[in-house]
């Protein structure tokens, strides 16, 4: 009764937690893919239990656990090896968050992240300005991978022989159709400007913007407001 009950209850807390981790995203994994997270912190919670059994029964049932999770990782990664599906669904697939230099507002709703995750994440990979990004990529281990324009590729000026000052950081203007005022009176523009730059690019309203950037060439990016959905994968 204690094996068929451990056994119950322990494939119940497998699927729960697994949908779990896909409700909550790769946001919420650093290195891992979905089912290994949930695998590791799993068996790691049972060995504490374990340790601290002090009834045969409990050492019986908890040690069962262990093994039907060990077991079930085993087989899953094996599944996943031979079948191209089997892995897409138990460690995801590669998400586009930004192609050809257009960001998809909705593949970043689905990776449950926002504009100031991937604005934290492209500086961290050295990106102050996201024109400068031709594709970003949301990897299955929760990283985001980014592929520089060709021309924004690194050839330093120290390696020509050149001098150039230090340039100002890129800054956002307009953040989810929003005006940040602050931020545009930073850059030395104001709203009076920043209307005029709309316009020349076809813009009548911040509401039709997803993110606008002011370069420290006092340049205007906009990236529209975008429902569309990007789900092609050109990695498996």
């Amino acid at each position: 009764m204690i094996i068929i009950r451990t056994f119950l209850t322990t494939s119940c807390s497998i699927v729960i937690m697994f949908l779990m981790s896909k409700l909550l995203g790769n946001k919420q994994i650093s290195e891992l893919n979905v089912f290994d997270y949930i695998n590791g912190i799993t068996i790691g919670s049972i060995a504490a239990e374990l340790a601290i059994s002090d009834k045969w029964s409990e050492v019986i049932s908890t040690g069962l656990a262990m093994f039907i999770y060990g077991i079930t990782g085993f087989t899953l990664s094996l599944v996943a090896v031979k079948s191209i599906k089997a892995r897409r669904f138990f460690a995801g697939t590669p998400l586009l968050l930004i192609e050809n230099g257009k960001i998809y507002p909705e593949n970043l709703k689905t990776a449950k992240l926002d504009t100031a995750d991937l604005l934290t994440r492209a500086r961290n990979s050295g990106y102050f300005d996201i024109s400068q990004i031709l594709y970003a990529i949301l990897e299955n281990n929760g990283k985001i991978s980014f592929m520089p324009k060709a021309v924004e590729k690194p050839v330093t000026l120290k390696d020509l022989g050149q001098k150039k000052e230090d340039e100002r950081l890129s800054v956002n203007v307009v953040l989810d159709g929003v005006v940040m005022e602050g931020n545009l009176k930073y850059t030395g523009n104001d709203i009076k400007w920043l209307t005029n730059e709309m316009r020349k690019q076809g813009y009548k309203s911040p509401s039709d913007i997803f993110l606008g950037i002011v370069d420290s060439n006092n340049n205007l990016t906009i990236y529209p407001q975008n429902e569309q959905k990007n789900l092609k994968n050109y990695f498996d």
